[in-house]
């Protein structure tokens, strides 16, 4: 992360819980210098280069513990030191750094009294309205003065002779009249801003004038300051909408013989004609960009703006102005159109607007592939196996969905207000879909595995005067563009006959590459679609591979649906679908629905057209943002498909070591085959995991208790029971009388063994009190004296690494037994600890499926429980027993199969799912950590291992897909660019136009093509560094010893919690 400035100072971080991202604070400081910004982000999605104090790994620390003094050691040790144990390993940058900054920022040196500045200033920074408060007196006087003449001269400061008194003012703030002038001056001053407001002072305060009053006339057709000799006015007070309000001017068109019309005369002076038949109102250019961009945007609603015209024109002139309402209207339309003609390059082409071919004002999608624009001619290849592999980097993305927000009532008809430009933009032509439409008029709505049929219900139930119920719509599924007349009309819900011509028309241009279809309810409208398709009409009908369609759901709505649908159409196991998730036209929706309110009200046509432009502005803007996106997604692949494919080496490794490689092979020809052909055996789906209940789970769990019993007390065990007492005696401070009880009898048994123990101790450690305090020879002697959960057993590992070295405080073979013994008891405590988390995971399964009603609901919380009880014993018994080994052995090679257990890694397999996703979720080690040999009665118990391998196997080869779809989008985007330059340079001029006319034509034409140039240049400068990375990812390179800086430009926002600093107070 980088700040604004040019010298930054080094984050600094704040501690966070363990599921809490890191929180840096950076400085900034702006261009001159004399401001400074503290902004706080969450760090944990980039790898940010800092200083940090070294890490003591737990057992160090342990050890170090351990080693001072035998009085240290606890057996609640593991429990005590949870908040310590942490993960040392430093994260691998994967061979890239993100750096992010501001947009259009100048950066500067860092000043060197930065710090002083903000210890003074700090105060007035955490609420600056505290700091303005102070000057509320002072505001308001100055306000008030400038209602007076503000000391200024009584005779005009501009009359070189004679001056005249100084009576007028000019209101606008980008007028070069500063001052109190007289009306001549005025007058001369105006010239070439005729819709400024003017003030007159009449003795007292100043009174409203105008410019109009004042005889100003305004020429067209003639440079600045001429006069037309045949000039004339189509009204003798024309009005013009300007973005200040709402003008009243003295209008004259030229009237000479090479005159154009006045339409054309408005035109060329930027302002927009109300109608081409003498015109008495226009808006000018600047209110239309203004609206424009603000609708485009913040869907802001023309009469809001037509008001805030009013408002400030009455105020300002202090009368009624003409009602331009409706002209304002038309006049947005009209301009909508024209400037999406414009960027289509139809004002180049020799058939002009009339020629216009459906859907080509549509904003395409530089990314996605065009056969003849953006793809290599050889793209169609794939004949052998390894050429296969990425067949899938030239398929198409497409998600479908309806909108129920975007409805229409019934106003004005299609024959009065038609839309400018049928089927030239997004919307389906809409004669063709009408007459479509009519053969399914009986047809019902889709039905829904999912339950989304009542959502859809509660959407549509209200349809009384409505025209449309909604829309539907195509967008690419990967990065959110829409597609050209993707977009139809819903009469009555969602029906077959609406969405299959959408999906038939977007597919028209792309029929020769493979397609991915994602729809939340796919699996009841995917079914026969192929079918389908050969009953639309015969424009809309093409001859289509159904070989190359594939269906999935959207990853949010997949999981409403059957239990069958989610791996049969899950992009997470989907070849070559990448990190696709299909939601990206909820997100486009949002944007849209905004407009709602304002075009429910519209004709069809001005309907039509507005959200036509809409969504052309959408397209631009996510277009646009390539640039910062890709940089981001590809940065956060290459890390991701790196961790990935680590851990699943790691897994693999393991599960070869514990079911043999053979199994492990068996596992990926049955993956192979699932993909090849879905009525194959799910690889992905447990298929025993519904015949299991609560009882069977409840037996097993009283076999294994049943079975720890009849173990009976044996002096190596002795250890394990103190700390099974001394957890149960700390958890049960204030139990039961039963409860009680239970613990003395335990306390017994202990005791017992601990006297069983004294007497082996004294064969095998001769000489142990020798090397014990008085204290400790008290608790030697007296096992009775004191609890037994509180006795200490002297084991070797207990006493100091000199002592326990000499032959008569430990016989040969005593350390060496106690090692292999902790050893075996981690394994143990770890296998329990898996089986404890399958458990639990199965059994909570087993609960959200078929308990129901509060009584069950209990018994089985009550089970899980006793579940979670066992899962944190085995947790504490491994920490411990680890730390034992750990001061036995000191480091070494058994490490890399025992590692430190944290918190994160007790963890079902399933756990992360929820809290990060099925691809992006990471195996816990814990299950792919196995010793060489293990159990074979094991291996058959443990159902779940083949379906996490699988998965694994499907997480590594989505993060590599991502990767190398978005290398390849990088790569269509940068070529679709250079080919958009290319076709603007082919652009030819009319050569009946005139000279201006022509040149205008080639200098916008040459304008795009230099736009399109720069953007690929400045794309592939950019993203050279990233794409190498990524390709070395690819080709199994390891990672470069120097990572790849990438600077990633942040959307410039004013943040509400940002401290600013004004270095000018000092």
């Amino acid at each position: 992360m980088q700040s604004r400035g040019k010298k930054a100072k080094a984050p600094t971080f704040v501690a966070s819980s363990t599921n809490q991202a890191p929180i840096g604070s950076t400085l900034a400081i702006s261009a001159n210098g004399r401001r400074a910004s503290w902004r706080s982000r969450p760090l944990e999605d980039f790898d940010i280069v800092y200083e940090a104090p070294p890490f003591e790994p737990q057992e160090d620390l342990t050890s170090a513990v351990l080693a001072d003094t035998v009085d240290g050691f606890s057996y609640l040790f593991g429990e005590n030191t949870d908040g310590h144990e942490v993960n040392a390993r430093k994260e691998d940058n994967h061979g890239v750094v993100v750096v992010v900054k501001p947009r259009n920022k100048k950066q500067c040196e860092f000043p060197q009294d930065i710090h002083t500045a903000r210890a003074i200033l700090i105060v007035n920074q955490d609420n600056p309205m505290n700091t303005w408060r102070e000057y509320h007196d002072s505001y308001l006087r100055e306000l008030l003065r400038l209602e007076g003449r503000s000391d200024g001269p009584d005779l005009c400061p501009l009359c070189s002779q004679d001056p005249s008194p100084a009576t007028y003012r000019c209101t606008e703030n980008d007028c070069m009249l500063t001052g109190l002038v007289c009306k001549s001056c005025c007058y001369a001053l105006h010239a070439n801003q005729p819709l400024h407001w003017i003030e007159r002072w009449n003795g007292t305060f100043f009174e409203p004038c105008s410019l109009k009053a004042l005889d100003l006339p305004i020429q067209l057709g003639h440079a600045a300051g001429a006069r037309c000799p045949f000039r004339h006015q189509t009204t003798s007070s024309f009005t013009v909408l300007h973005t200040n309000g709402i003008h009243s001017v003295n209008l004259y068109f030229c009237g000479c013989t090479s005159a154009p019309a006045p339409y054309i005369q408005l035109l060329r002076a930027s302002w927009w004609p109300s109608t081409p038949l003498q015109p008495r109102t226009a808006s000018t250019f600047t209110l239309l960009r203004l609206f424009h961009n603000l609708n485009s945007l913040g869907k802001l609603p023309a009469w809001d703006v037509w008001k805030a015209l009013e408002t400030m024109s009455e105020h300002r002139a202090q009368a009624l102005v003409p009602y331009r309402y409706k002209v304002l209207l038309r006049s947005i339309r009209q301009f909508r159109h024209i400037k999406l003609l414009k960027r289509a390059g139809r004002g180049h082409a020799v058939s002009g607007v009339s020629g216009t071919s459906l859907g080509e004002l549509a904003v395409a999608c530089p990314a996605c592939p065009h056969p003849k624009r953006n793809l290599p001619p050889d793209w169609d290849w794939g004949s052998t196996p390894a050429e296969k592999r990425f067949v899938f980097l030239y398929q198409l993305f497409l998600a479908i969905d309806a909108n129920f927000r975007l409805r229409n009532a019934v106003v004005s008809t299609a024959e009065r207000d038609p839309p400018l430009g049928d089927g030239w933009g997004f919307f389906i032509e809409q004669g063709p879909y009408e007459d479509h439409i009519r053969t399914f008029v009986s047809q019902e709505d889709m039905a829904s595995c999912s339950g989304f049929k009542a959502t859809f219900l509660a959407d549509i139930k209200n349809t009384k005067g409505l025209r449309t119920t909604g829309i539907a719509g195509v967008t690419c599924a990967r990065h959110g563009v829409w597609r050209p007349n993707g977009m139809g009309d819903l009469q009555r819900g969602e029906r077959f006959c609406n969405v299959d011509p959408l999906v038939a028309v977007s597919l028209m241009a792309n029929r020769d590459l493979g397609v991915v279809l994602s729809y939340d309810i796919v699996c009841i409208w995917g079914v026969h679609f192929p079918d389908r398709l050969n009953q639309l009409p015969l424009q809309w009908r093409a001859s289509f591979d159904p070989s190359k369609i594939r269906f999935c759901v959207p990853k949010f709505h997949l999981w409403a649906h059957r239990v069958q649908c989610h791996v049969l159409y899950s992009f997470n196991f989907l070849i070559g679908a990448g990190r696709t998730h299909g939601e990206t036209i909820e997100e486009n929706w949002s944007n849209s629905n905004r407009a709602a309110s304002q075009t429910k009200m519209m004709g069809p046509g001005a309907r039509k057209d507005t959200l036509d432009d809409i969504f052309a502005a959408h397209n631009y803007r996510v277009v646009r943002s390539f640039g910062r996106v890709f940089t981001t997604r590809l940065a956060e692949a290459i890390k991701e498909a790196r961790a990935h494919a680590i851990e699943f080496t790691d897994f693999n490794n393991g599960m070869k070591l514990f079911v043999g490689s053979d199994t492990v092979t068996a596992w990926q020809r049955e993956v192979l085959v699932w993909e090849q052909d879905h009525s194959k055996p799910c690889p992905y789906e447990p298929h025993l995991q519904n015949k299991e209940t609560l009882k069977d789970i409840q037996l097993q769990l009283a076999h294994e208790e049943q079975a720890s019993l009849r173990t009976g007390a044996v002096s190596h065990e002795s250890s394990m029971s103190l700390r099974s007492l001394a957890w149960e005696v700390k958890v049960q401070r204030s139990g039961t009388t039963y409860q009680e009880l239970n613990v003395e009898r335990h306390r017994n048994v202990i005791l017992r063994d601990i006297k069983k123990f004294r007497r082996l101790q004294q064969t095998f450690m001769p000489s142990l009190r020798e090397y014990l305090t008085a204290d400790q020879l008290k608790v030697l002697d007296s096992p009775a004296a004191i609890l037994p959960e509180e006795t200490k057993l002297f084991m070797p590992s207990e006493l100091r690494a000199v002592d326990r070295a000499l032959p008569r405080a430990c016989l040969p073979g005593i350390v060496d037994g106690e090692t292999r013994l902790r050893e075996g008891e981690c394994r143990d405590a770890l296998e329990s600890l898996r089986q404890g988390l399958r458990t639990r995971s199965a059994g909570h399964l087993f609960t959200v499926r078929n308990v129901t009603g509060q009584n069950p609901t209990t018994r089985a919380e009550g089970v899980q429980r006793r579940f979670q009880v066992a899962i944190y014993l085995n947790k504490l018994r491994y920490r411990w027993s680890r730390n034992v080994l750990f001061r036995l052995r000191g480091h070494g090679t058994w490490e890399a199969e025992l590692r430190v257990l944290n918190e994160v890694d007790v963890r079902e397999n399933s756990d992360a799912v929820v809290a990060r996703g099925e691809g992006r979720r990471l195996l816990s080690w814990i299950w792919y950590s196995y010793p060489d040999v293990v159990d074979a009665i094991n291996v058959a118990e443990r159902n779940n291992d083949p379906i996490e391998w699988c998965k694994a196997h499907a997480r590594k080869m989505r993060w590599e897909e991502e990767v190398a779809l978005l290398l390849e989008e990088m790569r269509r985007v940068i070529v679709f660019r250079q080919w958009q330059a290319r076709w603007w340079r082919e652009r030819e001029a009319h050569p009946e136009l005139s000279p201006a006319d022509q040149e205008g034509l080639q200098a916008f034409a040459e304008s795009q093509a230099r736009i399109h140039e720069d953007v690929a240049a400045d794309l592939e400068a950019r993203w050279q560094g990233l794409r190498r990375v990524g390709q070395e990812l690819l080709d199994g390179l390891p990672t470069a010893a120097e990572p790849v800086e990438v600077v990633i430009e942040e959307e410039e926002a004013e943040d509400d919690n940002e401290d600013d600093i004004d270095l000018d107070e000092e």
